[in-house]
């Protein structure tokens, strides 16, 4: 395992020399490499790459060429990104034969770490990614979220909001990848305590376009209010036997006779309305007939 780095939320400027976070020429260490040589990270942080905006980038490519090199670690024959792979698939989009790239040595936590800075200092990657990048910093290098926040330049707790989101069904985590709902409602939504209900009160928020401070009202009473939309539900048919019985016992005791069944067994509900009434009642069923 690899030795936990440290300074790495200072950002790629300070970790690597010769490499730039904006867009400008690098000459430090560049080199030009065939395309077919370089490989993506399979643990990039970054699942979703927006297409229209690959296409964009790939554009700009044939005209400019790739302006800012793509960094990598040599692996075997093989270059693995460490960070560009946006620029890449760009470039591969654009028909480029080569590339130009900056080599490092970096261990594989080095590599995930800075993968995942690069992705949020440009905000690249959507909060699902965010945390499953956090998840795996903690099961790999046993960072505790103190240790992630340090490294990545945010505060604990942001860290652990994040992680959070986790803990959410995945259909929700799917409306949050796609941006159909933010961090912000993810929080409204995980403060419901039943899946189905955070799930119902999910499609709600998109249904309806709500901001995340009309979630955050709403979340509170959510459970009174999906209550009394409910449908009743409907009492099962009465056997057409128990019907009968239930006139035939009305005919025979002069009152109302309900049957309530309950499996194999239930139970009769005889109707009086005084006194007078009770005693009629008590007297034709101990004597079967009206003293």
């Amino acid at each position: 395992m690899a030795t936990k780095g440290k300074g790495l939320g200072r950002g790629l400027d300070a970790l690597i020399p010769g490499y730039e976070s904006d867009e400008k020429s690098v000459d430090t260490g560049v080199k030009q490499v065939h395309i077919s040589y370089i490989k993506p990270n399979e643990e990039q942080p970054r699942k979703y790459f927006e297409p229209e905006k690959i296409k964009e980038l790939s554009e700009s490519i044939k005209l400019h060429g790739v302006i800012q090199p793509i960094l990598v670690v040599k692996n075997g024959s093989y270059y693995t990104i460490v960070a560009g792979e946006r620029r890449y698939r760009a470039a591969v989009l654009a028909g480029l034969k080569e590339v130009p790239v900056i080599e490092k040595e970096f261990s594989d936590e080095e590599i995930l770490q800075i993968a995942l800075i690069e992705n949020l200092q440009r905000e690249d990657l959507n909060d699902i990614e965010e945390a499953l990048a956090y998840q795996q910093l903690g099961e790999r290098f046993h960072y505790t979220q103190e240790e992630i926040a340090e490294r990545i330049g945010k505060s604990r707790a942001a860290v652990a909001n994040t992680l959070r989101l986790l803990t959410l069904p995945e259909k929700i985590q799917s409306f949050i990848a796609e941006k159909k709902l933010s961090a912000g409602h993810a929080r409204a939504v995980m403060s419901l305590e039943e899946e189905t209900e955070r799930l119902a009160f999910a499609e709600h928020i998109i249904a309806n376009g709500l901001s995340v401070r009309d979630a955050e009202k709403l979340a509170k009473n959510w459970k009174e209010l999906s209550s009394a939309h409910k449908p009743a539900k409907q009492k099962p048919e009465k056997a057409a036997y128990l019907k009968q019985f239930e006139e035939d016992l009305c005919q025979n005791l002069g009152t109302k006779v309900l049957i309530v069944p309950s499996g194999k067994k239930g139970k009769i509900q005889i109707d009086y309305y005084s006194n007078e009434d009770l005693e009629r009642l008590i007297s034709l069923l101990n004597n079967g007939e009206e003293s």
